[in-house]
């Protein structure tokens, strides 16, 4: 739809542009025609000017600008509301076909009034339809269901591997406060089995100093006996 609603677009918004600039150049002719019957409201409401040229004027600027903006494709709701808003005195003003005597008049005047008409219609039902069409408003919302469901399980994934990665952390730091306490252990182990040897290396450099020292003393007292036996021998 959207290439044809690109390519219908320049031709709703030809006339309202046409028609605006001519209103805005040459007032008269539209202001003689519509003055009659536009005088009464503009009394009634205050702020209107009174000047039925003025009343075109302002008419016309509006049609040329929601016709630019219909070209464009801006705020397309509030476009068609105002353009069908223009259509409102035309429909109540212009082309009044029961007034006219001639037939062939009559049937053109009435001709214009069913089309004014129908294209009121028309930018009416453009401007309540919705924005988006049901099957893509129903698609983008699927999709958008689909991204925020896709960013929780994605946040749970962190989630989870945060937690898996401070477990094995503390795992790891648990493992080394284990070795470090099993190193520890040993190195006492193998202290006390270094004091141990010393102790039994003193123990046993002590009994043989003992030993060398009777055996020292049995010597020097067989010493003195053999002397004094041989003095006695002589």
């Amino acid at each position: 739809m959207r290439p044809i609603t690109t390519l219908a677009r320049p031709f709703v918004a030809a006339p309202y542009i046409m028609s605006g600039l001519d209103a805005l150049r040459d007032p008269r002719g539209r202001a003689e025609q519509v003055g009659p019957s536009v005088k009464p409201i503009a009394d009634r409401i205050e702020w209107l000017p009174k000047d039925p040229e003025a009343l075109v004027r302002i008419e016309g600027a509006v049609s040329l600008g929601t016709g630019a903006l219909l070209l464009t494709g801006r705020f397309r709701r509030l476009t068609t509301l105002l353009l069908a808003a223009q259509l409102l005195p035309a429909l109540a003003t212009e082309h009044r076909y029961w007034t006219e005597d001639d037939p062939e008049r009559r049937a053109n005047e009435r001709s214009h009034l069913l089309k004014n008409a129908g294209l009121f219609g028309a930018l009416l039902m453009v401007a309540g339809e919705p924005r988006r069409a049901p099957r893509t408003a129903e698609l983008r919302r699927r999709a958008r269901e689909t991204q925020i469901r896709s960013g929780a399980e994605a946040k749970a994934l962190r989630r989870e591997a945060a937690a898996t990665l401070k477990d094995a952390r503390r795992e790891a730091a648990r493992q080394v406060r284990q070795a470090r306490a099993e190193g520890a252990r040993k190195a006492a182990r193998s202290g006390t089995r270094v004091t141990k040897v010393a102790k039994s290396a003193k123990a046993a450099r002590a009994g043989a100093a003992g030993r060398a020292a009777k055996a020292g003393k049995s010597v020097k007292a067989t010493a003195r006996k053999s002397r004094a036996m041989a003095g006695s021998r002589r």
